[in-house]
């Protein structure tokens, strides 16, 4: 299971990645896309945690909200990823 999830990890990581650009003007373009990527992936991580204690604490509907939240924010940035690399080539 852990191997599972660390290819899935892997696997978001790297289509993620393809919102940041490759050929820019500016490298300043670039880290700030690139940070802006790692901070909503640590924002998803953590709703999904959140999510997950909180089902563990008994609270079924807050959780799996946070949870439903966390999925739609991942795809909703791999989705955006998709279409800003596929403008860029």
């Amino acid at each position: 299971m852990e191997i599972f999830f660390e290819f899935l990890f892997e696997l978001y990581a790297e289509l993620v990645m393809l919102a940041v650009p490759e050929k820019t003007k500016s490298k300043t373009v670039k880290i700030l896309a690139a940070c802006l990527v790692a901070l909503v992936l640590f924002g998803v991580l953590f709703l999904f945690g959140f999510g997950v204690e909180r089902v563990n604490a008994g609270h079924t509907a807050t959780g799996a909200l946070c949870i439903a939240g966390a999925v739609l924010l991942g795809l909703a940035q791999l989705i955006a990823g998709l279409c800003l690399s596929g403008k860029s080539e």
